[in-house]
């Protein structure tokens, strides 16, 4: 005991708080956040995606990466065969130029990706306001008026929003790109 009387703790062994305590397994600990991490079936199609986009082969990311990454091994991560360590993933979105979580990030539905817009029907959204106050109506409605403000596209009837206006949509509805869609179509409020 110290002076004061105030017990001292052991060192923690690993995986150990200065309690002694280990935190809880993160198998068992539920997914408290409201966004869908990427998985590795994800992350190895984007992976195969980029690659054939750029009209590369296996063999070119391996003289790309001046032989760092073989061929082989980048086939096992486009399969999801073999785990990607983070310094590869950096690796990886170095080789392909764009920030790692442009790698990482939920793939975009390929008809999305095409059109990359949707347009508004405002005059719906506030017809269906005034039948019904709905909490996820209304946050559409207030990002409506907020983009048209910064545009200063006062017409009122219909609005497109972009790519980008539609990912920050999603953030404020607390959903997935493909839920936002499904939730749009579902509501008939928006067309491509």
């Amino acid at each position: 005991m110290l002076a004061n009387d105030t017990p001292t703790l052991p060192h923690p062994v690993d995986g150990e708080d200065a309690r002694g305590l280990r935190p809880p397994s993160l198998a068992r600990m539920k997914n408290l956040s409201v966004f869908i991490q990427p998985t590795p079936e994800s992350v190895a199609t984007r992976l195969r995606t980029f690659r054939k986009s750029r009209g590369w082969t296996l063999h070119d990311i391996e003289k790309k990466s001046n032989g760092s990454i073989k061929a082989v091994v980048m086939g096992s991560y486009e399969r999801g065969t073999r785990a990607i360590s983070l310094a590869r993933a950096l690796e990886l979105a170095n080789l392909f130029g764009m920030p790692i979580a442009h790698l990482l990030s939920e793939p975009i539905p390929e008809s999305e990706e095409k059109s990359g817009s949707r347009r508004f029907d405002q005059r719906r959204i506030a017809n269906l306001l005034s039948e019904n106050e709905d909490e996820l109506l209304r946050k559409v409605s207030n990002f409506l008026i907020a983009i048209a403000q910064r545009r200063g596209d006062w017409n009122g009837e219909i609005l497109t929003l972009r790519s980008t206006d539609l990912d920050t949509l999603t953030l404020i509805l607390e959903m997935s790109r493909n839920q936002l869609e499904e939730w749009l179509n579902s509501q008939n409020i928006a067309f491509r």
